[in-house]
């Protein structure tokens, strides 16, 4: 694989269902009022393709229509369907499509028009704006039959408006890409940490797969078969993506170049798109494939499939998450808490996303990585600054599979830790007592995800088509 810093790469393209309804009734009462509707429909389908792909059954205006519509969508695996009323219509040309579907739902109160002139409006040009009035007409019938749903309001040319429906076609593509995944635990969790541990029966009702568990051997012997020709190439990468310091040896990088091939190899291997990994180690050589393993794993987070030490899968699944959207992802923990200017101290030793630095990382060789075995490299940077959103993962009062807990914030300039490893400032939108006491309340783990941008709105729709409870502080 080779490295290409992008943060959108890895956006999944979303299929979207768009279903234009009409009244039956009103065609032949008025004409014009048809090829008017569907102008607004073509316009909504031209606009829509610049998001994802888009299909439609074309104007459905009778319940017989609606039904063959259902049949079309669920044979077409959209992620999400779209709504457009086109003038009043009943329910009825709604419900018999919906019922047969399990994606998100959103209705679009909208037009191409901001107002018209209502004095000279004829009955046909009124009607062709009165989409809104049907428009609680469909919630109730939503609601009737347990379908959730959410209406997106605003003339085509509102901003707003399109932001909301990107980030719900984003959230919705993520959540087919997040079930086709497949996660790993190579070697344990950190001793003592009660966090750490995954029940994979969420992760087998959430998607239908169980988590990979390759075995530390088979890096280690991937790692004694790389040839010196990929062991020459691989070096030659990391001289050109990090600013390497002084105390760095030849013998060092050339080590984690090695150990780059050799991870890079068994995750392609068993197609593992995120993973927890940690072990001890009793033989020098096994502590070192760990120990040494932070230009390795930052790459393979930097090229989409994340790792996160200490045997946390579960902030890699949340990593991956903010990767599909368009965030990177990296993972942290808070370093401290700032009372004087109201930020928290975040970031994390070892592997990191390489994609979220704020120009060219660096390396330094560290002598001692805190609280574990070993020695290596320590990489550091600068992050981008700006909004972030933070991700948790949780299993406690989650039903049966996932919980998101979420945050927004910005990370903001000023002095940060020098010790070998990524930290940042990060101000949260909302007092830091608040945060951390309501935080807390919600059975995260110490670690976090943290990606850039606000994606509030599509990891809300992810955790819809998932079926994943959210919790928003």
């Amino acid at each position: 694989m080779i490295y290409k810093n992008d943060l959108k790469s890895r956006k999944p393209r979303p299929k979207i269902g768009l279903i234009p309804t009409g009244h039956l009734f009103y065609w032949d009462q008025f004409p014009g009022l048809k090829d008017m509707c569907m102008n607004m429909h073509d316009k909504m389908v031209e606009r829509l393709g610049q998001i994802g792909e888009v299909v439609s059954p074309g104007l459905v205006d009778t319940s017989e229509k609606a039904i063959n519509a259902g049949a079309f969508f669920k044979n077409e695996k959209v992620d999400i369907l779209f709504v457009l009323p086109l003038g009043y219509t009943t329910g009825m040309v709604v419900i018999p499509c919906v019922r047969q579907l399990d994606v998100p739902i959103r209705i679009l109160n909208t037009h191409l028009d901001t107002s018209y002139d209502y004095k000279t409006a004829d009955t046909t040009v009124y009607l062709y704006h009165e989409g809104p009035c049907c428009i609680p007409e469909y919630a109730a019938g939503l609601i009737s039959i347990g379908k959730k749903f959410k209406i997106r309001t605003g003339p085509f040319n509102s901003e707003r408006l399109w932001n909301e429906i990107n980030a719900d076609c984003s959230g919705a593509a993520t959540a087919r890409a997040f079930r086709l995944m497949n996660i790993g635990i190579i070697g344990n969790t950190y001793t003592g940490m009660v966090d750490m541990p995954t029940d994979e029966h969420r992760w087998l009702k959430a998607t239908g797969n169980l988590i990979i568990r390759p075995e530390i051997e088979e890096i280690e012997e991937a790692f004694h078969r790389v040839k010196p020709a990929q062991l020459q190439d691989m070096y030659k990468q990391f001289r050109e993506m990090y600013d390497v310091d002084k105390t760095v040896t030849d013998e060092d990088l050339t080590i984690s170049a090695q150990l780059a091939i050799a991870y890079e190899e068994i995750i392609l291997k068993h197609n593992i798109h995120a993973f927890g990994y940690y072990w001890w180690g009793e033989k020098e050589i096994i502590t070192q494939l760990r120990a040494q393993s932070s230009l390795a794993v930052s790459r393979l987070a930097a090229l989409g499939r994340p790792g996160v030490t200490e045997g946390d899968v579960r902030t890699a699944m949340g990593m991956k998450i903010l990767d599909l959207l368009g965030g990177g992802g990296m993972f942290v923990e808070i370093f401290a808490v700032d009372y004087d200017k109201d930020f928290l101290l975040m970031g994390h030793d070892g592997p990191c996303n390489i994609n979220m630095s704020e120009g060219k990382p660096k390396i330094q060789h560290l002598e001692v990585h805190h609280g574990k075995s070993g020695h290596g490299l320590g990489i550091d940077f600068d992050v981008i600054k700006g909004p972030v959103t933070i991700l948790n993962l949780s299993q406690f009062d989650a039903g049966d599979t996932f919980k998101l807990v979420y945050t927004l914030g910005e990370i903001v300039p000023g002095d940060v830790l020098n010790i070998g490893n990524p930290n940042c400032r990060v101000k949260i939108n909302r007092p830091i007592h608040e945060f951390f006491n309501d935080w807390c309340q919600q059975g995260p783990s110490h670690h976090m995800a943290l990606g850039i941008g606000d994606h509030s709105e599509s990891i809300e729709t992810f955790a819809e088509a998932m079926n994943f409870k959210t919790v928003r502080i």
